[in-house]
């Protein structure tokens, strides 16, 4: 960067609202219960994950939020801050909701043992051009080098040959990215758009997992950019997170603060079963257990909404996460696929309750209610029975006196 471009950062404040309600979305993605299997240390050697955030700085002074799980990272405008400063607020947001420790039950991240690689490449809404993309392309880079098994990208920028080939390169360093897709109600497919104005990138490239929101009953956020690469949907509507400068934001809403949702599960995944289980099986892992609403997979929805509690205790079966894996692109006849093109308006609402045990408690509680019943109902009869024999009852007889007499009249 040129002096004249170096942006001393400075920590956003102002006056943010107190935790004052049960944070949805991690219920609704079942965190409670992929907590008990892990919750963003390796198995093995009982080291955190590291995930990167490319963003606008990760707020290091938020101890409450980060403890001291912020690394030395990078900041282009500010190196003196090594990305531990965010003068906006998305990137401290985004972080919390990847690896933010709990708070009561008001908040806590998908991965709070994990720890954090703050890379500031935005100062605040300034937007993405060719430019931005070729420092994101060389951000990941650094990232890689520097050990992360996450990366982390909540911007939606053009493409660009540099940016293409950092993602190829990271994903060939066995390193997960996740990206969100943007908030312009954009048709990734589309091929008429300017190169500058499809900035639906990384996340339209394949190898990467795309991330789109959607709110608390589960509806497809309507400003999420979408395509045939959208790969799930994750809380992203009235999320909660931390404000740089103390306090929270109780209704944020955008793409962005959905794909930390999805790499915060990549993070339990790599943390579960080794730092070397491959990208695309993370990808595989985290669609193949989503809830998969009807309409499922569509160019709205990919494969449906993040499962995280699914991803960490649905076993593996044959499945080999060191493996490669692709989906199919064509069809046994040997035709293209057709991918379900319904409407937003149309994809039906997913329960906040979601249980994915509910037809095991359901068998369970039946059971326990039919037992009930049958004691019920050997009490009774001990009570009548007894009684029944004492006046001379048998079943299927009748005493001849006590036959009904026949009137004349009859």
């Amino acid at each position: 960067m040129a002096g004249d471009d170096i942006k001393t950062c400075e920590t956003a404040s102002g006056e943010k609202d107190p935790l004052t309600s049960k944070d949805w979305a991690g219920d609704f993605i079942g965190l409670e219960e992929a907590h008990q299997v892990n919750r963003g240390t390796f198995k093995d050697s009982g080291d955190p994950v590291i995930i990167a955030i490319i963003d606008s700085g990760v707020e290091a002074t938020r101890t409450d939020v980060f403890g001291d799980r912020i690394l030395e990272g990078w900041d282009v405008y500010d190196p003196t801050k090594n990305g531990g400063c965010d003068g906006y607020f998305h990137g401290t947001g985004v972080a919390a909701i990847a690896a933010g420790t709990s708070q009561g039950e008001q908040f806590v991240g998908v991965a709070p043992e994990a720890e954090i690689i703050p890379m500031r490449a935005f100062v605040s809404d300034e937007g993405a051009d060719f430019g931005k993309s070729n420092m994101v392309a060389s951000l990941i880079d650094d990232a890689v080098a520097n050990g992360a098994s996450v990366i982390n990208i909540s911007i939606a920028l053009p493409d660009t040959d540099p940016l293409e080939a950092a993602v190829k390169r990271a994903i060939e360093a066995n390193v997960v990215i996740v990206a969100a897709t943007g908030n312009g109600t954009l048709n990734m497919d589309l091929t008429d758009l300017p190169a500058d104005k499809a900035t639906y990138y990384p996340a339209n490239y394949p190898e990467v997992i795309a991330v789109g929101a959607h709110n608390q009953a589960g509806n497809w956020y309507p400003k999420t950019n979408y395509g045939e690469h959208l790969d799930l949907v994750a809380p992203g509507d009235g999320v909660v997170i931390p404000y740089p400068g103390g306090g929270w934001v109780s209704q944020q809403s955008g793409t962005s603060f959905a794909s930390p949702y999805v790499a915060g599960a990549a993070a339990l995944l790599k943390a579960q079963y080794g730092k070397d289980i491959t990208p695309s099986w993370v990808e595989h892992r985290l669609k193949e257990t989503a809830i998969h609403p009807p309409g499922a997979p569509s160019i709205y929805l990919g494969q449906g909404v993040l499962n995280v509690a699914g991803a960490l205790t649905t076993p593996l079966g044959d499945e080999d996460p060191f493996a490669l894996w692709a989906a199919p692109d064509e069809d046994e006849s040997g035709g293209s696929e057709e991918v379900p093109q319904s409407e937003p308006s149309s994809i039906a609402a997913i329960n906040v309750d979601y249980d994915p045990l509910a037809f095991e408690k359901t068998i369970a509680w039946a059971s326990v209610g039919g037992s009930l019943l049958l004691v019920t109902l050997v009490l009774v009869l001990r009570k009548i029975v007894p009684k029944g024999r004492k006046r001379g009852w048998r079943p299927g007889t009748r005493k001849p006196d006590n036959l009904p007499v026949k009137l004349a009249s009859d």
